[in-house]
């Protein structure tokens, strides 16, 4: 009876611990898919929105840096905070993430919970 409490504690710790991990990484994955959105909506004003087909991340840099090339110098202030800002914050959100799920005791609840590189 006197090692019930000890491992009822116990369990309840690790718990715990796997919620908060579970919940901060769906807590990246859901910052890093508004800095994309927000990326996208500023890239439509270039002309550049995205296609049906392919949505990801490299598509969104493909576009940033065809726009970024083609920008004049009149729209530099307007580009920086609508698309570059939120560009920057999504590729420093993904690589928190990335970083996040490789180290040891948060991979282990990042392979349980179904959580992948971005």
């Amino acid at each position: 009876m006197g090692f019930i409490p000890i491992f009822i504690t116990l369990g309840g710790s690790v718990l715990l611990f796997i919620l908060v991990v579970s919940q901060g990484i769906k807590s990246k994955r859901s910052q890093f898919s508004q800095f994309c959105q927000l990326t996208w909506k500023g890239l439509e004003k270039y002309n550049l929105e995205k296609k049906d087909g392919k949505k990801g991340f490299e598509e969104l840099r493909k576009k940033f840096l065809e726009a970024k090339s083609k920008l004049n110098t009149e729209d530099l202030l307007q580009f920086d905070i609508e698309v570059r800002k939120p560009f920057q914050q999504a590729k420093i959100i993904q690589s928190q993430h990335n970083l996040f799920i490789a180290k040891k005791p948060y991979s282990f609840i990042a392979k349980l919970m179904g959580f992948q590189a971005i």
